[in-house]
Protein backbone atom coordinates (compact mmCIF):
# COMPACT_ATOMS: atom_id res chain seq x y z
CA UNK A 1 0.00 0.00 0.00
CA UNK A 2 2.80 2.53 0.90
CA UNK A 3 4.70 1.92 -2.50
CA UNK A 4 1.72 2.44 -4.21
CA UNK A 5 1.07 5.95 -2.39
CA UNK A 6 4.76 6.66 -2.93
CA UNK A 7 4.78 5.79 -6.90
CA UNK A 8 1.17 8.11 -7.27
CA UNK A 9 1.87 11.78 -6.38
CA UNK A 10 -1.61 12.69 -6.04
CA UNK A 11 -2.04 10.23 -3.50
CA UNK A 12 0.03 12.43 -1.20
CA UNK A 13 -1.03 15.83 -2.41
CA UNK A 14 -2.45 18.18 0.16
CA UNK A 15 -4.13 21.59 -1.57
CA UNK A 16 -2.93 25.30 -0.50
CA UNK A 17 -3.95 28.98 -1.11
CA UNK A 18 -6.46 31.07 0.08
CA UNK A 19 -8.89 32.43 -2.95
CA UNK A 20 -7.16 29.77 -5.67
CA UNK A 21 -6.13 26.14 -4.77
CA UNK A 22 -3.73 24.44 -6.38
CA UNK A 23 -2.26 20.48 -4.90
CA UNK A 24 1.23 20.71 -3.34
CA UNK A 25 3.11 17.28 -3.56
CA UNK A 26 5.06 16.29 -0.90
CA UNK A 27 7.68 13.67 0.14
CA UNK A 28 5.21 11.76 2.28
CA UNK A 29 1.52 11.86 3.18
CA UNK A 30 0.85 15.01 5.49
CA UNK A 31 -1.07 11.98 7.69
CA UNK A 32 -0.85 8.15 7.70
CA UNK A 33 -3.78 7.11 5.64
CA UNK A 34 -3.18 3.90 6.25
CA UNK A 35 -5.66 2.19 8.71
CA UNK A 36 -5.19 -1.77 9.74
CA UNK A 37 -8.14 -3.12 11.88
CA UNK A 38 -7.73 -6.23 13.81
CA UNK A 39 -10.47 -8.65 16.00
CA UNK A 40 -13.37 -8.94 13.45
CA UNK A 41 -15.62 -6.00 12.66
CA UNK A 42 -17.84 -4.99 9.72
CA UNK A 43 -16.33 -4.38 6.91
CA UNK A 44 -18.77 -2.26 5.45
CA UNK A 45 -19.72 -0.06 7.93
CA UNK A 46 -16.00 0.76 8.29
CA UNK A 47 -16.18 2.06 4.50
CA UNK A 48 -19.43 3.63 5.67
CA UNK A 49 -17.69 5.93 8.12
CA UNK A 50 -14.37 6.55 5.57
CA UNK A 51 -17.22 8.10 3.09
CA UNK A 52 -19.37 9.72 5.33
CA UNK A 53 -16.56 11.74 7.23
CA UNK A 54 -15.52 15.25 5.19
CA UNK A 55 -12.27 15.31 4.14
CA UNK A 56 -9.72 18.56 5.15
CA UNK A 57 -7.33 18.29 1.79
CA UNK A 58 -5.21 21.34 3.19
CA UNK A 59 -4.22 18.59 5.82
CA UNK A 60 -4.96 15.55 5.12
CA UNK A 61 -4.39 13.98 1.52
CA UNK A 62 -6.88 12.74 -0.32
CA UNK A 63 -6.96 8.97 0.41
CA UNK A 64 -7.60 6.84 3.14
CA UNK A 65 -7.18 2.92 3.58
CA UNK A 66 -8.57 0.47 5.63
CA UNK A 67 -8.02 -3.48 5.97
CA UNK A 68 -10.33 -4.99 8.10
CA UNK A 69 -9.12 -8.64 8.77
CA UNK A 70 -11.80 -10.88 9.79
CA UNK A 71 -12.20 -14.37 9.98
CA UNK A 72 -13.55 -15.38 7.02
CA UNK A 73 -11.05 -13.03 5.07
CA UNK A 74 -9.57 -10.11 4.94
CA UNK A 75 -11.66 -6.63 3.20
CA UNK A 76 -9.39 -3.86 1.70
CA UNK A 77 -11.41 -0.36 1.71
CA UNK A 78 -9.19 1.92 -0.57
CA UNK A 79 -11.05 6.00 -0.06
CA UNK A 80 -9.88 8.87 -2.36
CA UNK A 81 -11.17 12.30 -2.70
CA UNK A 82 -12.89 12.91 -6.45
CA UNK A 83 -11.18 16.20 -7.07
CA UNK A 84 -7.82 14.20 -6.33
CA UNK A 85 -8.40 11.27 -8.73
CA UNK A 86 -11.13 9.56 -10.74
CA UNK A 87 -12.64 5.75 -10.70
CA UNK A 88 -10.40 4.05 -13.06
CA UNK A 89 -7.43 5.93 -11.76
CA UNK A 90 -8.12 4.40 -8.45
CA UNK A 91 -8.79 0.87 -9.38
CA UNK A 92 -5.46 1.00 -11.22
CA UNK A 93 -3.85 1.89 -8.06
CA UNK A 94 -5.45 -0.77 -6.51
CA UNK A 95 -4.13 -3.31 -8.77
CA UNK A 96 -0.87 -2.38 -7.88
CA UNK A 97 -1.48 -2.93 -4.73
CA UNK A 98 -2.48 -6.19 -5.08
CA UNK A 99 0.56 -6.91 -7.82
CA UNK A 100 3.05 -5.92 -5.07
CA UNK A 101 1.04 -7.94 -2.61
CA UNK A 102 1.80 -11.22 -4.77
CA UNK A 103 6.21 -10.52 -4.48
CA UNK A 104 6.82 -9.32 -1.98
CA UNK A 105 8.16 -11.54 1.28
CA UNK A 106 5.38 -12.42 3.92
CA UNK A 107 8.11 -11.38 6.61
CA UNK A 108 8.70 -7.90 5.21
CA UNK A 109 4.57 -7.37 4.87
CA UNK A 110 4.18 -8.08 8.96
CA UNK A 111 7.48 -5.98 9.89
CA UNK A 112 5.86 -3.10 7.72
CA UNK A 113 2.27 -3.58 9.21
CA UNK A 114 3.61 -4.01 12.85
CA UNK A 115 5.32 -0.97 12.53
CA UNK A 116 3.55 1.59 10.16
CA UNK A 117 -0.04 0.38 10.62
CA UNK A 118 -2.57 2.32 12.76
CA UNK A 119 -4.55 -0.18 14.36
CA UNK A 120 -6.93 1.52 16.94
CA UNK A 121 -8.69 4.87 17.14
CA UNK A 122 -9.93 5.57 13.17
CA UNK A 123 -7.42 6.36 10.03
CA UNK A 124 -5.06 9.57 10.71
CA UNK A 125 -7.30 12.81 9.95
CA UNK A 126 -10.74 11.14 9.77
CA UNK A 127 -13.10 13.45 11.83
CA UNK A 128 -16.60 12.05 13.20
CA UNK A 129 -19.44 12.37 10.72
CA UNK A 130 -21.26 15.90 11.73
CA UNK A 131 -25.21 15.61 12.12
CA UNK A 132 -27.13 17.34 9.61
CA UNK A 133 -30.20 19.22 10.36
CA UNK A 134 -34.10 18.08 9.52
CA UNK A 135 -34.55 18.77 5.64
CA UNK A 136 -38.05 18.43 4.00
CA UNK A 137 -37.04 16.16 1.57
CA UNK A 138 -39.95 14.09 1.81
CA UNK A 139 -42.70 16.03 1.25
CA UNK A 140 -40.10 17.85 -1.74
CA UNK A 141 -39.10 14.44 -3.67
CA UNK A 142 -42.71 12.69 -3.75
CA UNK A 143 -44.32 15.91 -5.21
CA UNK A 144 -41.68 17.00 -7.35
CA UNK A 145 -41.77 13.45 -9.13
CA UNK A 146 -38.08 14.01 -10.26
CA UNK A 147 -36.54 12.22 -7.31
CA UNK A 148 -36.47 9.13 -5.31
CA UNK A 149 -39.36 9.11 -2.86
CA UNK A 150 -37.35 9.03 0.30
CA UNK A 151 -37.87 5.85 2.91
CA UNK A 152 -36.97 4.79 6.94
CA UNK A 153 -34.39 7.96 6.33
CA UNK A 154 -32.42 9.62 9.31
CA UNK A 155 -30.98 12.85 10.19
CA UNK A 156 -27.53 11.69 9.51
CA UNK A 157 -25.32 13.50 7.43
CA UNK A 158 -23.71 10.48 6.22
CA UNK A 159 -24.13 7.63 3.17
CA UNK A 160 -24.80 3.81 4.27
CA UNK A 161 -23.78 1.07 1.55
CA UNK A 162 -26.01 -2.29 0.56
CA UNK A 163 -23.80 -4.51 -1.85
CA UNK A 164 -25.55 -6.88 -4.42
CA UNK A 165 -23.61 -9.28 -6.85
CA UNK A 166 -26.25 -10.50 -10.01
CA UNK A 167 -25.05 -12.68 -12.59
CA UNK A 168 -23.20 -11.00 -16.18
CA UNK A 169 -26.17 -11.23 -18.49
CA UNK A 170 -25.14 -14.30 -20.46
CA UNK A 171 -26.56 -12.54 -24.13
CA UNK A 172 -26.39 -8.91 -25.49
CA UNK A 173 -29.81 -7.21 -25.61
CA UNK A 174 -31.17 -6.98 -29.33
CA UNK A 175 -32.75 -3.93 -30.02
CA UNK A 176 -34.85 -2.75 -33.89
CA UNK A 177 -32.70 -1.56 -36.17
CA UNK A 178 -29.64 -4.21 -35.21
CA UNK A 179 -28.57 -2.23 -31.94
CA UNK A 180 -27.32 -3.84 -28.73
CA UNK A 181 -27.46 -2.67 -25.49
CA UNK A 182 -24.04 -2.80 -23.14
CA UNK A 183 -24.45 -3.37 -19.51
CA UNK A 184 -24.04 -0.52 -19.07
CA UNK A 185 -26.88 0.76 -20.65
CA UNK A 186 -28.66 -2.45 -19.22
CA UNK A 187 -27.73 -0.42 -15.82
CA UNK A 188 -28.99 2.95 -16.49
CA UNK A 189 -32.14 1.60 -18.01
CA UNK A 190 -32.78 -0.04 -14.86
CA UNK A 191 -32.43 2.58 -12.62
CA UNK A 192 -34.64 4.42 -14.42
CA UNK A 193 -37.36 1.62 -14.39
CA UNK A 194 -36.55 1.22 -10.81
CA UNK A 195 -36.91 4.45 -9.51
CA UNK A 196 -40.36 4.63 -11.43
CA UNK A 197 -42.09 1.56 -9.78
CA UNK A 198 -40.48 2.85 -6.27
CA UNK A 199 -41.74 5.95 -6.48
CA UNK A 200 -45.55 4.80 -7.46
CA UNK A 201 -45.46 2.31 -5.29
CA UNK A 202 -44.80 4.99 -2.61
CA UNK A 203 -47.27 7.32 -3.40
CA UNK A 204 -44.54 9.44 -4.94
CA UNK A 205 -44.76 10.99 -8.40
CA UNK A 206 -42.54 9.19 -11.49
CA UNK A 207 -42.13 12.08 -14.25
CA UNK A 208 -38.81 13.09 -16.22
CA UNK A 209 -36.21 11.19 -14.53
CA UNK A 210 -32.71 11.88 -14.91
CA UNK A 211 -29.56 9.51 -14.37
CA UNK A 212 -26.27 10.88 -14.21
CA UNK A 213 -23.83 9.17 -16.00
CA UNK A 214 -20.01 9.96 -15.48
CA UNK A 215 -17.77 9.73 -18.94
CA UNK A 216 -13.84 9.76 -19.53
CA UNK A 217 -13.57 13.03 -21.82
CA UNK A 218 -10.81 11.67 -23.57
CA UNK A 219 -7.79 13.13 -21.43
CA UNK A 220 -4.62 12.10 -22.64
CA UNK A 221 -2.63 9.53 -20.09
CA UNK A 222 -1.30 10.63 -17.21
CA UNK A 223 -2.89 13.51 -16.83
CA UNK A 224 -3.56 14.34 -12.99
CA UNK A 225 -6.56 14.79 -11.36
CA UNK A 226 -10.38 13.41 -12.05
CA UNK A 227 -10.62 13.39 -15.91
CA UNK A 228 -14.01 11.99 -16.23
CA UNK A 229 -17.48 14.75 -17.08
CA UNK A 230 -20.72 14.15 -16.28
CA UNK A 231 -24.12 13.09 -19.02
CA UNK A 232 -27.59 13.18 -18.02
CA UNK A 233 -29.86 10.05 -19.21
CA UNK A 234 -33.52 11.16 -18.99
CA UNK A 235 -36.08 9.25 -19.60
CA UNK A 236 -40.43 10.41 -19.43
CA UNK A 237 -43.18 8.00 -17.73
CA UNK A 238 -44.37 6.92 -21.76
CA UNK A 239 -40.79 5.42 -22.30
CA UNK A 240 -40.54 3.75 -18.54
CA UNK A 241 -44.27 1.91 -19.98
CA UNK A 242 -43.08 -0.06 -22.56
CA UNK A 243 -39.06 -2.13 -22.15
CA UNK A 244 -38.27 -1.92 -25.64
CA UNK A 245 -38.77 1.85 -25.87
CA UNK A 246 -37.19 2.55 -22.48
CA UNK A 247 -33.80 0.42 -24.18
CA UNK A 248 -34.02 2.25 -27.27
CA UNK A 249 -34.08 5.84 -25.69
CA UNK A 250 -31.28 4.95 -22.97
CA UNK A 251 -29.32 3.67 -25.95
CA UNK A 252 -29.54 6.96 -28.10
CA UNK A 253 -28.39 8.66 -25.56
CA UNK A 254 -25.58 6.83 -24.18
CA UNK A 255 -24.52 6.75 -28.07
CA UNK A 256 -24.52 9.96 -28.83
CA UNK A 257 -22.66 10.86 -25.42
CA UNK A 258 -19.80 8.86 -26.07
CA UNK A 259 -19.73 10.22 -29.42
CA UNK A 260 -19.54 13.81 -27.78
CA UNK A 261 -16.91 12.54 -25.36
CA UNK A 262 -14.27 14.61 -26.81
CA UNK A 263 -16.36 17.92 -24.93
CA UNK A 264 -15.33 18.84 -21.42
CA UNK A 265 -18.46 18.25 -19.29
CA UNK A 266 -19.48 20.63 -16.63
CA UNK A 267 -19.43 18.27 -13.27
CA UNK A 268 -22.28 18.45 -11.00
CA UNK A 269 -24.21 21.54 -9.65
CA UNK A 270 -21.39 22.98 -8.33
CA UNK A 271 -19.56 23.71 -12.00
CA UNK A 272 -22.82 24.79 -13.64
CA UNK A 273 -22.93 27.75 -10.77
CA UNK A 274 -19.90 28.28 -11.07
CA UNK A 275 -19.45 28.82 -14.75
CA UNK A 276 -22.17 31.18 -14.38
CA UNK A 277 -21.17 33.43 -11.63
CA UNK A 278 -17.27 33.04 -12.30
CA UNK A 279 -17.24 35.95 -15.24
CA UNK A 280 -19.97 38.04 -13.69
CA UNK A 281 -19.24 37.73 -9.68
CA UNK A 282 -15.77 39.78 -8.22
CA UNK A 283 -13.58 37.47 -6.52
CA UNK A 284 -14.44 38.41 -3.08
CA UNK A 285 -17.59 37.73 -2.95
CA UNK A 286 -17.81 35.00 -5.17
CA UNK A 287 -16.76 31.83 -2.61
CA UNK A 288 -19.58 33.05 -0.44
CA UNK A 289 -22.51 33.43 -3.41
CA UNK A 290 -21.67 30.21 -5.07
CA UNK A 291 -22.04 28.43 -1.88
CA UNK A 292 -25.63 30.10 -1.59
CA UNK A 293 -26.28 29.21 -5.39
CA UNK A 294 -25.34 25.70 -5.11
CA UNK A 295 -27.35 25.55 -2.49
CA UNK A 296 -30.36 27.34 -3.65
CA UNK A 297 -29.86 25.81 -7.45
CA UNK A 298 -29.60 21.92 -6.27
CA UNK A 299 -33.22 20.59 -5.50
CA UNK A 300 -34.31 22.13 -9.18
CA UNK A 301 -31.08 20.93 -11.24
CA UNK A 302 -29.53 18.05 -9.38
CA UNK A 303 -30.40 14.25 -11.23
CA UNK A 304 -32.53 11.74 -9.70
CA UNK A 305 -29.59 9.09 -9.20
CA UNK A 306 -26.24 8.46 -10.75
CA UNK A 307 -24.81 4.92 -12.31
CA UNK A 308 -21.25 4.48 -12.47
CA UNK A 309 -19.73 1.49 -14.21
CA UNK A 310 -16.09 0.69 -13.97
CA UNK A 311 -16.55 -2.43 -16.17
CA UNK A 312 -14.55 -5.55 -16.20
CA UNK A 313 -11.45 -5.38 -13.92
CA UNK A 314 -9.22 -8.25 -14.94
CA UNK A 315 -6.42 -6.18 -13.77
CA UNK A 316 -6.99 -6.77 -10.69
CA UNK A 317 -7.27 -10.28 -10.42
CA UNK A 318 -4.94 -12.07 -8.19
CA UNK A 319 -4.38 -15.56 -6.64
CA UNK A 320 -2.33 -14.29 -3.72
CA UNK A 321 -4.13 -13.13 -2.31
CA UNK A 322 -7.23 -14.67 -3.87
CA UNK A 323 -9.95 -12.22 -4.04
CA UNK A 324 -13.48 -12.62 -4.27
CA UNK A 325 -14.82 -10.03 -5.25
CA UNK A 326 -14.49 -6.02 -5.99
CA UNK A 327 -16.66 -3.17 -5.27
CA UNK A 328 -16.63 0.44 -6.43
CA UNK A 329 -18.58 2.90 -4.49
CA UNK A 330 -19.49 7.05 -4.70
CA UNK A 331 -21.84 9.26 -2.87
CA UNK A 332 -24.18 11.88 -4.14
CA UNK A 333 -25.71 14.82 -2.03
CA UNK A 334 -29.41 15.35 -1.49
CA UNK A 335 -32.15 15.46 -2.93
CA UNK A 336 -30.49 13.16 -5.60
CA UNK A 337 -29.10 10.37 -2.69
CA UNK A 338 -28.38 7.67 -4.69
CA UNK A 339 -25.39 6.17 -6.15
CA UNK A 340 -25.28 2.96 -8.46
CA UNK A 341 -21.40 1.86 -8.34
CA UNK A 342 -20.85 -0.99 -10.22
CA UNK A 343 -17.52 -3.70 -11.49
CA UNK A 344 -17.07 -6.59 -13.08
CA UNK A 345 -15.04 -9.16 -11.14
CA UNK A 346 -15.35 -12.85 -12.05
CA UNK A 347 -18.23 -14.16 -13.32
CA UNK A 348 -20.37 -11.54 -11.11
CA UNK A 349 -21.32 -7.89 -11.74
CA UNK A 350 -20.90 -6.21 -8.36
CA UNK A 351 -23.15 -3.48 -7.70
CA UNK A 352 -23.16 -1.42 -4.37
CA UNK A 353 -25.97 0.96 -4.24
CA UNK A 354 -24.38 4.16 -2.07
CA UNK A 355 -27.58 6.55 -0.48
CA UNK A 356 -27.62 9.20 1.58
CA UNK A 357 -29.13 8.72 5.25
CA UNK A 358 -31.70 11.29 4.32
CA UNK A 359 -33.06 8.72 1.60
CA UNK A 360 -32.80 5.31 3.05
CA UNK A 361 -32.60 3.26 6.03
CA UNK A 362 -31.11 0.00 5.55
CA UNK A 363 -34.11 -1.56 5.18
CA UNK A 364 -35.34 0.73 2.73
CA UNK A 365 -31.93 0.79 0.72
CA UNK A 366 -32.48 -3.64 0.63
CA UNK A 367 -35.85 -2.80 -1.00
CA UNK A 368 -34.68 -0.57 -3.40
CA UNK A 369 -31.73 -3.34 -4.14
CA UNK A 370 -34.75 -5.76 -5.00
CA UNK A 371 -37.06 -3.61 -7.30
CA UNK A 372 -33.86 -2.45 -9.27
CA UNK A 373 -32.55 -5.95 -9.60
CA UNK A 374 -36.25 -7.16 -10.82
CA UNK A 375 -35.84 -4.51 -13.28
CA UNK A 376 -32.13 -5.43 -14.87
CA UNK A 377 -33.76 -9.29 -15.13
CA UNK A 378 -36.43 -7.72 -17.06
CA UNK A 379 -34.57 -5.42 -19.42
CA UNK A 380 -31.82 -7.86 -19.79
CA UNK A 381 -34.41 -10.41 -21.10
CA UNK A 382 -36.16 -7.82 -24.11
CA UNK A 383 -35.67 -9.14 -27.44
CA UNK A 384 -36.54 -5.84 -29.04
CA UNK A 385 -35.85 -7.23 -32.74
CA UNK A 386 -39.40 -8.52 -33.28
CA UNK A 387 -40.76 -5.10 -33.51
CA UNK A 388 -40.64 -1.53 -33.54
CA UNK A 389 -40.65 0.64 -30.05
CA UNK A 390 -44.42 1.38 -29.34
Amino acid sequence: MRAAIDRHPMMRASLYGARQHAWRFTAAPSADPVWRVDGGGDGWRIHEMLMSAPFDLRASPPLRIALVHRPDGDQLSVVAHHLAVDGMSLAAVVAEIFSAYGVTEESAVADETAVAARTGGGPAGVPPVPRAAAHGWTAFSQRSGRHITPMDASRDAGYGYHPLTLPVPARRVLLPGGRRMTVNDLLVAAAHLAIDRWNRRRGGEAGTLRVRMPISLGIAPGTSGNNTGQVVIVSEPADRADLVRLAVRIVDQTERAKQESAAPAIAGVAGRVGAATTARIPGPWRGSLLRWGVRTARPLITPSAAVSNLGPLAAIASDNPKISSVFFTGTAGMPQGLFIGATRYGAGLHLAFGYHRQLFGRAAAAAFAQIFQAAFAELAAVDGEARQPS
